[in-house]
């Protein structure tokens, strides 16, 4: 990734925005790679995907997501996935 930003600023994005760009995303779901990077590529192949999933809004060519209804849709994955 040409533009990589440094993880405290994408951490530093997700707790303080209220819209999210996909690396935020990742990092607030917990996506990494194994070298501890931010997976953003995981984030957009297999979890913005999911119908479940809340949409973006589009601005220009950017995509953002509003970080209340990531962690609202985070928080019932987890309980769905505890009630299993």
């Amino acid at each position: 990734m040409a533009d990589e930003i440094d993880v405290n600023t994408i951490a530093a994005m997700a707790r303080d925005a209220e819209w999210l760009s996909a690396d935020a995303c990742a990092f607030i779901l917990g996506l990494t790679t194994r070298g501890g990077k931010i997976n953003r590529r995981a984030f957009l192949e297999r979890v913005a995907v999911r119908s479940s999933f809340p949409r973006p809004m589009a601005i220009g060519s950017k995509k953002l997501w509003n970080r209340e209804a990531v962690v609202a849709w985070a928080d019932d994955e987890a309980r769905i996935s505890r009630a299993s």
